[in-house]
């Protein structure tokens, strides 16, 4: 267990937690009061909070913030707001049947009809860990990062946990930083090398003096009889006793990194001091233990020699989360005219010292990093100095979460345009013309011609293209169009139609009411399509249409399952952007489905309502804020978990204290609100015979109603006497109980939700069967409308336009980057497409796609490319991992890059490897290297 040293990483429940009942602070209130303290920017030194996003956004829900209202939920009218001037600054306003609150409409509905649970976090975390966060989260898709006061707030009134604290740091670059993850280092001492190392977590902030300090008095070490070494790959590579005033990142120790304690001999001699000799670190040009290192101070790219498979097929190791960067770089070593430039030197003729942030000193790393990759006997580095200078200009690379690799590649070319700009200083602003009528070729040369002027490098001439961009507004009289060419270094191909993506796709567990009759199912998975912005209610009605067999829309439930509970109840207006691609889906048939509907009477209080500027106004409303509160339904909605004594936590009458979830299905269904106890049993019973219990298995074990409510639904409840007539005394619209299966009963259970799962498709865009890159490729260049969250400016209409835009290749450049958009985004999720790209090896031919004058021209650029190199991410969008597959230019062989691994490979595994495929690195003819 790795011990944390100075990273403020506790689990204690903050100090001043109020212990306000859950509920008795109405929706705006708990807004208000958190949104004063979560606009404040970061503060270095500051500790902070992470709040599951999945939670979060239902609190958002539920206090009606304006980012997730959906037009599904928004009322067809707002309030109308009293002046200022009759809301008290406490929000405390008076009674909204008082005369001077008469000019206020009550709002109709809340945001949302559900009051959010307990916080849980335990899915951003490692499993069976309190603190370690998962390296594979994003902020804002899975997780919120709040500060400490507005997480005691919230922890205050919802409970749960477990609290994963944090504390912002200070960036090189000036800004402010949350720092998720510290750096995991391992410690050993000379005395023992072979031994058991302590672990240690530490803060990328720490100096080495701390550093040193805390392991003494971790280990019982004098300090002045220890020196500390960088023990990168478990040998002495840099001595950091002349580091002590720099902290871990500045002397590029990164995570995982190994470090030496030096213990002093008797007679004073240090056992390495022969490499500690005319320098404390290891220097330029030596060779230490295999590898060398070209860069001073513990600084530089490592590497490893020996023989390698082949010139440049070298491995680059993983420093804790980069094969994102691995992949991409060794498709940028591999593209020759490139690698050319930088290992002749010539870049340094054109080096930017002015460039913004960078300062030449990104192609300088980027040109070591190269030259130490092509030396004749590398067989793999470690770009230690790299991913350093790296994170120095770019925070979101700082850390050591999973990124996107085509957003390194994009970062870095950017990077290194700018560094080998030759337009240096302020660079000169100019104004393109209207096309008006004149010839491609004359706007296309002036469009370059305004480019170059502001961006004129090497690396511009080898990946920047020109797009012939036509937009046309899509009102008859106006017949508006604008014609420009601009300038591109990727290009971005969609994995489907423009219609495809206004549609997303949904896999749900329908679950009927009672045993079917003909060729339908009891449980059945469905698959549905919807357009992006349907609602709830649509896709309940698109489910039950699929499904047939006399299911009706207006008898269905639909929920979401998450930590085998019901966890959230979708309302119709809803819309189905919230739903993310991971969430369990269970549509259940009920008797009344009404009757799991909460009422639509407002639920504020005397609090705000949100204004177009972003103050709160006083709304009108109740004062009380329930669970559920009642619906107009004769019937009263029972959601039923299944749970189940642990082994040796028996007491007597099954009086446990907490008990453990089954990995079965939840029920739902409907019984009258008067209902007696028997009837409760009755029904459930014959949900556990037809539904529950393996058919076949014989008599189920005992079991127990227990009432229960939402958040405790693992605690012991009330018992509820199958014997008794009497009326269960039912008032909210959602009550829950559980059948409390007996202490050490094997259940045969019939339906498991994983089992569900596994046999379920994803959420979202789903493309079935295979495509083609011409296919996309003519689909990127077709007549597309644009949206409305794309929506252009028409200067003749004076209004923003649906337009229709046409994209089309004007000039290709020698190296053609083609990312395929397999990973999608919204507000609520993200997803990765499956879906499997065939594309050439050789023989690319983009003329089909290519401007008629560009093909004209005189004397026409070449159009058909090879493929030099591909980044291919494999697995989730969480929990994926990226390798490259690159051609040698020096034996024209293909080579498969895993981190540090190297093997050669066969075109037939480049070429079968569809789903993989991401970003594709093709070479004009023209710059075909000779060996191919």
């Amino acid at each position: 267990m790795a011990q944390e040293l100075s990273m403020d990483c506790t689990d204690e429940t903050p100090a001043g937690v109020p212990t306000t009942p859950g509920g008795s602070v109405s929706p705006v209130e708990e807004y208000k009061r958190v949104e004063a303290l979560t606009s404040a920017p970061l503060k270095a030194g500051s500790s902070y909070f992470l709040v599951n996003r999945r939670w979060y956004t239902e609190w958002l829900q539920w206090v009606g913030h304006p980012i997730v209202q959906s037009p599904h939920q928004r009322p067809s009218a707002d309030p109308l707001l009293p002046t200022s001037d009759s809301l008290p600054l406490d929000g405390n306003g008076p009674d909204v049947g008082s005369p001077q609150n008469s000019a206020k409409r009550t709002r109709t509905r809340s945001w949302t009809k559900d009051r959010p649970g307990q916080i849980d976090n335990t899915e951003l975390l490692e499993e069976g860990s309190t603190s370690a966060i998962k390296r594979t989260i994003f902020e804002s898709s899975d997780y919120e990062i709040v500060p400490e006061d507005a997480w005691a707030l919230l922890y205050g009134w919802y409970g749960g946990g477990p609290p994963i604290k944090r504390r912002a740091i200070s960036l090189p670059s000036g800004g402010v930083q949350v720092e998720l993850h510290g750096l995991q280092l391992k410690v050993y001492k000379s005395s023992d090398t072979a031994g058991v190392p302590l672990e240690v977590i530490e803060s990328k902030c720490t100096t080495i003096k701390d550093v040193k300090a805390n392991i003494c008095r971790e280990m019982g070490l004098e300090d002045s009889k220890v020196r500390l070494w960088d023990y990168f790959n478990n040998r002495p590579y840099a001595l950091l006793e002349k580091s002590l005033d720099k902290t871990l990142e500045a002397c590029r120790i990164f995570d995982k990194n190994p470090l030496l304690l030096e213990e002093q001999a008797e007679d004073g001699s240090w056992p390495h001091q022969d490499q500690a000799d005319g320098n404390d670190t290891v220097g330029p040009s030596t060779s230490v233990g295999g590898y060398t290192s070209t860069f001073s101070a513990g600084s530089a790219d490592v590497a490893s020699t020996g023989e390698p498979i082949q010139k440049g097929a070298v491995g680059l190791q993983n420093l804790g989360n980069t094969c994102f960067m691995n992949s991409s770089l060794q498709c940028l070593s591999n593209i020759p005219p490139l690698r050319t430039y930088f290992l002749s030197d010539e870049y340094k003729e054109t080096l930017n010292r002015s460039a913004f942030k960078t300062e030449g000193k990104l192609a300088e790393a980027f040109a070591e990093l190269l030259t130490v990759m092509w030396r004749d006997n590398t067989t793999r580095v470690a770009p230690r100095n790299f991913k350093w200078q790296v994170g120095q200009f770019a925070e979101q690379f700082s850390g050591y979460g999973q990124q996107d690799s085509m957003e390194l590649i994009e970062y870095v070319l950017d990077g290194l345009k700018e560094d080998l700009n030759t337009v240096t200083g302020q660079k000169p602003y100019v104004e393109l013309k209207e096309a008006d009528g004149r010839p491609d070729s004359e706007i296309a040369a002036e469009a370059l011609e305004a480019y170059r002027k502001r961006s004129n490098s090497r690396v511009d001439d080898l990946f920047v293209g020109l797009f012939k961009s036509v937009v046309r507004c899509p009102e008859p009289s106006c017949g508006r169009v604008s014609l420009t060419f601009d300038p591109f270094l990727s290009a971005k191909v969609s994995l489907s139609s423009s219609v495809e993506q206004r549609q997303t796709s949904f896999s749900l567990t329908m679950i009927r009411n009672s045993v079917p009759t003909g060729n339908s199912k009891f449980v059945e998975q469905v698959k549905v399509q919807v357009n992006k912005d349907a609602s709830v209610k649509q896709l309940v009605e698109a489910a039950a249409k699929e499904v047939g067999e006399g299911l009706v829309a207006s008898r269905c439930v639909l929920v979401e399952v998450w930590n085998k509970k019901v966890h959230k109840f979708f309302e119709d207006s809803e819309s189905v952007e919230s739903i993310r691609s991971e969430d369990q889906l269970l549509l259940f048939e009920v008797d009344d489905a009404k009757a799991f509907t909460v009422s639509t009477e407002q639920r504020w209080g005397s609090s705000f309502s949100f204004g177009s500027s972003g103050p709160l106004a006083a709304c009108s409303g109740e004062t009380s804020v329930g669970d559920a509160s009642p619906s107009s339904s004769s019937s009263c909605g029972v959601i039923l978990h299944q749970r189940q004594v642990p082994s040796g936590r028996m007491s007597s009458s099954w009086g446990y204290s907490s008990r453990d979830l089954t990995p079965s299905l939840p029920l739902l269904l409907s019984i009258p609100k008067d209902a007696s106890p028997r009837t409760l049993y009755k029904e459930v019973e014959r949900r556990i015979e037809e539904f529950v219990i393996e058919p076949g298995s014989g008599e189920p074990p005992a079991w127990k109603i227990y009432k229960i409510t939402r958040d405790s639904i693992t605690s012991e409840g009330e018992i509820v006497d199958g014997n008794s007539d009497k009326p269960l005394d039912l008032k909210d619209s959602r009550e829950y109980f559980a059948v409390e299966w007996e202490e050490g009963a094997n259940v045969p259970f019939r339906y498991t939700q994983d089992s569900l799962r596994a046999g379920s498709a994803t959420n979202g865009i789903v493309k079935d069967g295979e495509v083609h890159l011409s296919q996309l490729l003519q689909m990127f260049v077709e007549d597309e409308q644009l949206g409305p969250d794309d929506a252009w400016y028409c200067n003749r209409c004076k209004e923003h336009k649906e337009a229709w835009k046409k994209l089309e290749f004007h000039h290709c450049p020698p190296t053609l980057v083609l990312q395929l958009k397999r990973f999608q985004y919204t507000r609520w999720s993200r997803e990765r497409l499956n879906t499997p790209v065939r594309f050439p090896i050789e023989n690319l031919d983009v003329s089909p796609y290519r401007t008629a004058s560009s093909l004209a021209a005189a004397e026409p650029e070449p159009s058909v490319y090879d493929l030099a190199g591909m980044s291919k991410h494999i697995g989730s969008l969480g929990g994926g991992h990226y390798v490259a597959y690159c051609r040698s230019s020096i034996d024209g062989e293909w080579y498969y890059f895993d981190d540090g691994s190297v093997s050669r490979c066969s075109v037939q595994e480049v070429e079968e490897d569809r789903v993989g495929a991401y970003v594709l690195f093709y070479i004009r003819r023209d710059h075909r290297p000779s060996s191919w």
